[in-house]
């Protein structure tokens, strides 16, 4: 018997669907093709990716996009502080002439502006996907265990600016050690990320918040951003470690859903 609702199949005597619970209504009634399943029920039968782990990919991938503009729009700022700073002099000296600015270096001026304005917007892209990744993630997890911080908790402290690094540190180490405990439950294989990933994390972090402390010397601001493209790639690594053991923790959720299913199912029956 075909389901007309989902289009799975399942035996001809049972009273409704395995997998919807659609009232078998006769084979006169079955559809002549094959409907495509669910996500959900295609993610529990061929393991395929759940949503929140398509999130965490998603926002890997916006982080990767604001390390690469962030590189760019920190060189070129460079130039745009050179540019500049002989007009800000002059404003601050008050003079009554202003050197004029050559057409070209006004253009690629405004271009740095816009620059600005595009990685601005693509780090509240990121930040969006991230946090929504890391509500659900911690939410999915409570579904075997306690964690320390909440959803909302969590999201409000990577939000916070200059020491969000500090708190994800504490966040991502509780996330892992709540997976590893909940999979070797189950003996089922944990993702370890390295164990220098978490310590450079929180390293890096603390240290980077001194730099930032001033900007007047520009070895100070180019070490502040590769501390920052660091702490970058460091957030991708951990981030990938933990949204493979989700995965894994959302096919065995799926699956243990699909065994009560097929219990309740098979009560019915009276074959239980």
């Amino acid at each position: 018997m075909i389901c007309k609702k989902c289009g799975r199949e399942y035996e001809d005597d049972m009273p409704k669907c395995l997998w919807c619970d659609t009232p078998n209504e006769g084979p006169d009634q079955a559809p002549e093709t094959e409907a495509p399943a669910s996500s959900e029920q295609q993610s529990a039968f061929n393991q395929e990716e759940s949503e929140n782990v398509m999130r965490g990919k998603s926002a890997i991938l916006w982080t990767k996009i604001v390390i690469i503009l962030g590189v760019i729009v920190g060189l070129f700022s460079e130039f745009a502080i050179t540019v500049v700073k002989p007009y800000m002099e002059v404003a601050a000296n008050k003079a009554a002439e202003q050197p004029p600015m050559a057409f070209g270096t006004a253009i690629a001026f405004l271009f740095y502006l816009f620059l600005v304005f595009v990685f601005c917007c693509v780090i509240l892209v990121a930040a969006f996907k991230t946090c929504r990744w890391l509500y659900n993630t911690i939410k999915t997890l409570r579904k075997f265990t306690a964690t320390t911080f909440s959803p909302v908790a969590a999201v409000i402290c990577t939000l916070i600016p200059g020491i969000s690094g500090i708190f994800d540190y504490f966040i991502f180490k509780d996330i892992l050690a709540r997976q590893e405990k909940t999979l070797a439950s189950r003996k089922v294989k944990f993702v370890a990320p390295k164990p220098w990933m978490l310590k450079w994390l929180i390293i890096l972090s603390v240290v980077n918040i001194f730099p930032s402390i001033s900007y007047e010397e520009i070895v100070l601001r180019m070490i502040s951003l590769a501390i920052l493209v660091s702490v970058g790639v460091i957030y991708i690594k951990v981030m990938a470690v933990i949204i493979e053991n989700e995965n894994t923790l959302s096919i065995i959720h799926e699956r243990a859903l699909l065994e009560r299913k097929v219990e309740e199912i098979m009560r019915q029956r009276g074959v239980v």
